[in-house]
């Protein structure tokens, strides 16, 4: 299966490096690189996410609070958002 982001994922991930390279650009690029090593096993293992009730799939970024939204689409797997556990569900219900 081929992996694309979307371009709000694409932000969500460059805001949440910029925020943490701020005060350790170490710790940023170690997280960029454990979010994308994250997405990339979905090419092997695309229903590894958890299913959530809109039809997105949800996959947990290991030692992180960060979780990957996506959906399958055909031979696509379009990852959404990357977003933070602790912040609201990023998309509207309906």
């Amino acid at each position: 299966m081929r992996l694309v982001w979307a371009p709000t994922a694409i932000r969500h991930l460059r805001e949440a490096g910029g925020f943490i390279a701020q005060d350790n650009p170490d710790a940023a690029d170690a997280l960029i690189a454990r979010i994308a090593e994250t997405a990339d096993s979905l090419a092997l293992f695309p229903t590894s996410g958890r299913a959530a009730a809109d039809g997105r799939r949800i996959l947990s970024v290991p030692r992180t609070p960060f979780r990957l939204v996506y959906q399958l689409e055909g031979g696509i797997i379009l990852i959404l958002a990357v977003w933070h556990g602790a912040r609201a569900w990023p998309f509207d219900p309906r």
